[in-house]
């Protein structure tokens, strides 16, 4: 998740769009104007399947937070626009850094841009753990779709809390074609994580997240990836707003 300059300034655009959305989602969810969650920094390391000149390796910031029915999670921005279940209607982005300049000059030696996905999703937080379903259309380069669906259970242990969480990542053919792979066909990569929070101070936190991606086939299949896995990480300080 490496994040550009660039990238930050459309993250900005898009709370902006997000501020300017809010208000009847406020109107309709009784949400109060107030900030609440963590800010923070951190090295994240999200390497491509592709091969690629970069490793994927970079400072972040860590966002993972509240504003109202603005909110934060760490790689997906987004505004809650309505009541559904136990959670809401949400309008997303998600910062994936998918771009990359392939190593060696076979299949294609252009840069891949990164992706813009937009979408709706919705996050239900239920006793038995939350629950995530977001679909995106990637607006850049690949046009293609992306679904992700998402369980994730709590379990607290005293200073350190621990969230399981397995999911399913679908990639349209399009988004394969230009960032994987010049084969036809979509690919279903399923992926299990764990992230850790730990309690440093009252207010202050390290969080870890370590995640493996099994990709589909039409994916680790490809002379360009060559792989079935592919292991992600992200270490960060936060302090806590409440």
């Amino acid at each position: 998740m490496p994040v550009s300059q660039a990238r930050m300034r459309r993250i900005a655009h898009f709370f902006r769009l997000c501020l300017l959305l809010a208000p009847p989602a406020y109107a309709q969810q009784d949400e109060t104007w107030k900030l609440v969650g963590d800010v923070g920094v951190g090295v994240n390391a999200a390497p491509v399947a592709a091969r690629a000149q970069s490793n994927g390796t970079a400072a972040v910031p860590y966002l993972n937070f509240d504003y109202g029915p603005v909110f934060a999670r760490i790689d997906t921005f987004g505004v809650k626009v309505a009541p559904l279940g136990a959670g809401s209607v949400e309008l997303l982005t998600r910062v994936l850094s998918d771009g990359y300049t392939p190593r060696s000059a076979g299949w294609d030696a252009a840069r891949r841009a990164d992706s813009l996905p937009l979408g709706v999703g919705t996050l239900q937080v239920t006793s038995v753990g939350a629950f995530m379903v977001n679909v995106y259309r990637d607006v850049g380069k690949s046009k293609g779709m992306l679904l992700d669906t998402m369980y994730a259970a709590e379990l607290p242990l005293g200073p350190v809390t621990l969230y399981p969480q397995v999911g399913v990542e679908h990639r349209s053919a399009a988004y394969v074609r230009y960032y994987a792979s010049d084969r036809a066909g979509a690919s279903n990569n399923t992926f299990a994580a764990i992230f850790a929070e730990i309690q440093l101070t009252s207010k202050c936190y390290v969080n870890l997240n370590l995640r493996r991606t099994w990709l589909g086939r039409a994916i680790g299949d490809s002379p360009q990836v060559r792989r079935s896995t592919l292991d992600s990480g992200l270490l960060a300080v936060s302090y806590r707003f409440n």
